[in-house]
């Protein structure tokens, strides 16, 4: 079964990256209002009656939307949807992928350059506080005789004993990527790594535009109360209990990727959503803030870029590209796009 578990999983590329950062912690210790300019029409929209034309190319998950900057000229955006994990055979980009690279003035990612940059500061932080200052009950008075015997086949009582003095996402965090390694996948062998690899060294390091500011994931990452985090680390429990149904769940996802079948993929990817919020109704909120949100946020900031002379690249989570309520789908209700 795929299901929130996977989905939380794929959250963004941090998921290897927070790994890091929780080992050098331990070590050292519903929508978004829109504003409207002065015609009263909201960010985003275009100014012509003519909508920009989105179409997918078949060889790679990349959608191209073409349309008219507020200068009269042809405008472009390219949007890769990115896979945060992969083999050896993402280790070349498409055609159709090295051409759009190739072609692009700007580049955009979830998080710009400038937040990578200060993105270990920022997670150290993010931990820190969530240490408990009242040790006289921690995580692993919440665990069970089982769960913790479970989570010691994966990691070592010492670290164990660290990590049960935090709030429960951390040591959620830190099983994750469990699950991506049983899948024979490596989160530095992704398109985002390579694309920031390549903006570095052929395109003069110039930098990336982000989609979110650094809270918006950083709320996702530490989300919710205490039960809710340890709703949540418990599902992982669940995968780590089934780790090869849960590894053979994200290798076919990831197939469906590298076969850039948009629609196979957004079937499997959401077919456990329903199921999932009657079993937890929390999720139904954690699933807005995660997508829906974000979603429509983007739809905007895409839109904007339309309207800039040139090419722009955004390279982002695939998921938020396919289904009813993608990316595409906001902009489409907007009047940005026509598919």
């Amino acid at each position: 079964m795929f299901n929130k578990k996977i989905f939380h999983k794929l959250l963004s590329h941090f998921t290897s990256i927070i790994f890091l950062f929780l080992v050098l912690a331990l070590a050292s210790c519903k929508s978004t209002g829109q504003s409207q300019d002065d015609s009263g029409k909201k960010p985003g929209t275009l100014k012509s009656v003519t909508k920009n034309q989105l179409t997918k190319h078949p060889d790679a998950m990349l959608w191209q939307i073409d349309g008219t900057a507020k200068d009269g000229t042809p405008s472009k955006v390219y949007i890769l949807g990115t896979y945060h994990a992969g083999d050896d055979r993402v280790l070349e980009f498409p055609e159709c992928v090295s051409n759009a690279l190739e072609e692009s003035d700007r580049f955009c990612c979830e998080l710009s350059s400038e937040v990578w940059d200060q993105l270990q500061d920022k997670m150290q932080s993010l931990t820190m506080k969530s240490f408990l200052t009242d040790l006289s009950h921690t995580l692993i008075d919440d665990l069970t005789e089982d769960e913790i015997t479970l989570i010691t086949q994966f990691i070592d009582p010492q670290t164990l004993a660290q990590l049960v003095c935090f709030e429960p996402w951390v040591l959620n965090n830190y099983l994750q990527p469990i699950v991506m390694l049983a899948a024979d996948l490596d989160s530095k062998k992704a398109y985002d790594v390579m694309i920031m690899d390549y903006i570095a060294t052929q395109k003069n390091n110039q930098g990336f535009d982000g989609l979110d500011d650094a809270q918006t994931q950083l709320d996702l990452i530490a989300w919710g109360d205490w039960d809710t985090q340890m709703i949540m680390l418990r599902d992982t429990l669940d995968d780590l209990r089934n780790l090869e149904v849960a590894a053979q769940d994200m290798t076919e996802l990831y197939e469906l990727f590298i076969k850039a079948d948009e629609k196979a993929f957004a079937d499997f990817y959401f077919k456990d959503f329903e199921s999932e919020i009657k079993k937890h109704p929390i999720y139904e909120e954690y699933f807005d803030s995660l997508l829906s949100k974000r979603n429509e946020d983007w739809a905007v900031k895409i839109a904007d870029y339309l309207e800039e002379p040139g090419v722009t690249f955004i390279f982002a989570g695939c998921a938020h590209f396919v289904g009813s309520e993608s990316v595409f789908a906001y902009m489409n209700q907007n009047g940005t796009l026509e598919y």
